[in-house]
């Protein structure tokens, strides 16, 4: 009887109350509230996230999204919400405030389209070190943010660009791979007879000038060697002497310019002579063309060219 009394008296014993795991840490939640409300956003941030999760009640939990939202942090923010929306422990009243405020984050959430151009194949793409597979609208916090394309190890494509809120910006990675230069058929080495003719290093119209110029002077040096023997004749018939005095008479005008004429035309022709022979070597290369200048000696004073092909 005495052990069941003692049993009965332990089962009506009221056990004692427990709080709730929220309730413990008002004190640090006033002060996280106190310091969003200042604007000290981060240290109110952290000192919301320095309460357990495991006694974080939805107050708390909305004002740590709230921080988020308000740093900038959208996508966290927006992370936050849903999972409050989806609560399947919360009051409506909180999983209404949850989902109004993740329709308004999810409006202000930067986009970055990315897109491959038809020619681009092969690549790893990644937003800010996450990789992604294009096409693709992938959400970013309002700031600066890097598109990279590789194709093994190899950047290939880069980008960076900055987002306000709500903004959305299209990337288009155009990268193709770089085409394999194709092998250069192989030329053959030209025979001796299909091997181009290498030009002559002189030319022959300057002696064909210079023999036509020498010529009209060796026919005017000529002409006044016939007009001084004119003279000569003239002055003669006027000494009524036995014998003439040539040299007074002049005969040193005849000679002089029958010299001018004589020397004049055996250059003029051995211009024509050398400019022939450079002609004929530049046609035929393998050909040796000779012209030989020889002074005529005896009845006939003059000059003769004599040219070997």
């Amino acid at each position: 009887m005495r052990r069941l009394a003692l049993a009965l008296a332990l089962l009506l014993t009221p056990s004692p109350v427990v709080a709730s795991p929220g309730y413990a840490y008002d004190k640090e939640y006033k002060i996280a509230v106190k310091l969003e409300n200042a604007g000290d956003l981060v240290a109110a941030l952290a000192a919301f996230e320095a309460i357990p999760e495991s006694a974080r009640d939805y107050n708390t939990k909305l004002h740590i999204a709230s921080c988020k939202k308000k740093l900038g942090r959208l996508k966290e923010a927006a992370q936050d919400y849903e999972k409050i929306k989806n609560d399947p422990k919360a009051d409506t009243p909180t999983v209404e405030t949850a989902a109004s405020d993740l329709e308004d984050v999810e409006r202000r959430i930067p986009k970055i389209r990315v897109r491959l151009a038809a020619a681009t194949t092969a690549v790893v793409v990644m937003v800010d070190g996450a990789e992604v597979k294009p096409p693709v609208d992938h959400p970013v916090n309002p700031g600066e943010h890097e598109v990279i394309a590789k194709r093994g190890a190899k950047v290939v494509y880069e980008r960076r660009v900055t987002l306000p809120e709500s903004a959305a910006v299209e990337v288009e990675i155009d990268a193709p791979i770089a085409a394999t230069p194709s092998a250069q058929p192989e030329v053959p080495a030209p025979t001796p007879e299909g091997r181009p003719k290498p030009p002559s290093r002189i030319s022959a119209t300057p002696f064909f000038i210079g023999s036509g110029v020498l010529a009209v002077g060796a026919v005017v040096s000529f002409v006044l060697a016939r007009s001084a023997q004119t003279d000569l004749e003239s002055n003669c018939a006027a000494q009524k002497t036995p014998k003439c005095d040539t040299d007074l008479a002049g005969a040193s005008r005849v000679r002089t310019w029958e010299t001018i004429g004589w020397v004049s035309g055996g250059v003029a022709l051995a211009s024509l002579g050398v400019g022939i022979a450079l002609t004929t070597r530049s046609s035929e290369p393998t050909n040796k063309t000779t012209a030989i200048v020889t002074p005529l000696v005896g009845p006939t004073v003059g000059l003769s060219v004599e040219g070997r092909f």
